[in-house]
């Protein structure tokens, strides 16, 4: 948990356990990997299949995702972010966990 401590006061992306996709300002955290993003917004995207959905961006200002919901958290390169055209971006589709029937 101490890796996150470096995050502190700075945009990161988090993907949470059913694949939704957020993005703000690190403010907090605790022991159970409880979260606090400032500025949050979620990501919607859409992938090549979907040809009549636009991407979203929904603003959730501050926002708390609980701990067993977080699977990933990274810091957001400013450098690489300014390119990024989020209107146009095409996600893939994520494959099922659960087993066929």
């Amino acid at each position: 948990m101490s890796d996150l401590k470096e995050f502190m006061g700075k945009k990161v992306h988090v993907i949470t356990a059913d694949a939704r996709f957020f993005e703000g300002v690190l403010q907090g955290y605790d022991n159970s990997t409880n979260i606090i993003l400032q500025d949050c917004i979620e990501r919607i995207l859409y992938s090549e299949e979907d040809v009549d959905e636009e991407n979203q961006e929904i603003p959730l200002g501050l926002y708390i995702i609980r701990g067993g919901e977080v699977a990933c958290v990274g810091e957001i390169d400013p450098a690489k972010y300014a390119t990024i055209d989020w209107s146009t971006l095409k996600a893939s589709t994520l494959k099922t966990t659960k087993n066929p029937l």
